[in-house]
């Protein structure tokens, strides 16, 4: 009698439908590494200005590098746009 009801169990086990769940997609966003050229630091001209240079030597070497600092940041800022 045990047998019957357990083969009965089983069979009926067997039966019953099987759930299966369909995959959901799901957007996550992935960070990816941004890969840009290098951009070399110029030789900034108040570096290589002397201490014992005149007041219009060390002048033009400022406005000089006003000029170049300006062009190594628009470098900089077009890099980091391209990487957003």
């Amino acid at each position: 009698m045990i047998r019957a009801l357990m083969l009965c169990l089983l069979l009926a086990g067997c039966a019953a439908p099987q759930v299966v769940e369909k995959p959901v997609e799901v957007k996550v966003p992935v960070p990816v590494p941004c890969k840009t050229a290098e951009i070399p630091e110029p030789d900034w001209p108040l570096a290589k200005v002397a201490a014992t240079a005149s007041d219009f030597e060390w002048f033009k070497a400022a406005l000089a590098e006003l000029a170049l600092r300006a062009g190594y940041e628009a470098r900089l800022k077009a890099a980091v746009a391209a990487c957003q």
